[in-house]
């Protein structure tokens, strides 16, 4: 065999074990990967497919005062557009933080309230009032300085548009009366000017609250308001007998000074059931609870929950 023939056998035996021993290490290298990643019995190996991207958190719920502040916004773009029913609702809520005091003095007394004599349901109800109150002066912490002036403004804003809540809770008083401070101002002036009127339209419209009111104005001068109207016998029994027919239950008998009164008094009811009640059927169950708005808050039934002006 000539040299060149050596050779050339020599590098392909060179080359063949190159190549044998390239697959070995393969295999052996392999084996551990093999085991580490499918142990005997385990189900295949699941795919690399990237994990799908988790949701993004939910922003955190809006604070009550954010809610406020956002109602009164769009009901302030509602009442300013001319919308009486919404100035209303605004005047009533912005008046729900002109005062406060109901709420601390409440609080004030926390310490008497959760005496140990108390009884069980005596003790929640009262945690219940604390609680509200805690949450009003809360909400009403960030409440504008002159949340009277504008809470006044549009409640009488919606009376002299014709809302038959509001014309009775201005006439009221529920911002000029408020807490009595407002006594030496123009709204306080212009308010004996327009409250009795008001009021007059507000039962005119049929809104029942009105006639306890005007009830006690023609009977006596009790109040501011009743002071405001003159007092009127007739009219007084009419507002009685009203009220009888309205609830289905007898009236009591007129004073005997009052009796020659009766007839005309009827009349009168009968006249004003027809005009301004006909939409209420007797018995009427129940006359709805009007609150000044910041006792509205504490002392409803519902927490001040039910909104203002829904008639």
């Amino acid at each position: 065999m000539n040299a060149g023939i050596r050779v050339w056998l020599a590098g392909l035996i060179a080359v063949a074990v190159a190549l044998l021993g390239w697959q070995l290490w393969r295999g052996r290298g392999a084996e551990p990967a093999v085991a580490a990643t499918s142990p005997v019995g385990a189900p295949p190996a699941a795919s690399s497919a990237p994990a799908p991207i988790a949701p993004a958190p939910l922003p955190p719920a809006a604070a009550p005062t954010d809610y406020r502040q956002r109602r009164q916004a769009e009901l302030r773009l509602r009442a300013d557009a001319g919308d009486g029913h919404a100035a209303c609702q605004l005047g009533v809520d912005l008046l729900r933080c002109a005062d406060t005091s109901a709420a601390q003095q409440l609080l004030a007394s926390a310490e008497q309230n959760s005496a140990a004599g108390l009884a069980p349901e005596q003790r929640a109800y009262m945690t219940r009032m604390e609680d509200r109150a805690r949450r009003i002066l809360a909400e009403c912490r960030d409440a504008h300085s002159d949340a009277w002036r504008q809470g006044n403004r549009y409640l009488r804003q919606a009376a002299l548009a014709g809302e038959p809540e509001a014309m009775y809770r201005y006439a009221r008083g529920d911002s000029v009366l408020l807490d009595y401070s407002h006594l030496n101002t123009p709204e306080f002036d212009r308010w004996r000017a327009e409250a009795g009127p008001l009021l007059q339209l507000s039962f005119e419209a049929g809104y029942v609250p009105a006639m306890f009111e005007l009830m006690a104005a023609y009977s006596d001068d009790s109040s501011p308001l009743a002071g405001l109207i003159a007092n009127d016998a007739t009219k007084a029994r009419a507002m009685r007998l009203l009220i009888s027919r309205l609830t289905a239950k007898s009236a009591d008998a007129p004073a005997s000074r009052d009796a020659a009164l009766e007839p005309a008094a009827a009349a009168l009811a009968a006249q004003w059931q027809r005009e301004y009640f006909a939409a209420v059927k007797p018995p009427l169950q129940r006359a709805p609870r009007v609150l000044p708005a910041s006792f509205a808050a504490l002392y409803s039934e519902d927490g001040g929950e039910t909104p203002a002006c829904s008639q």
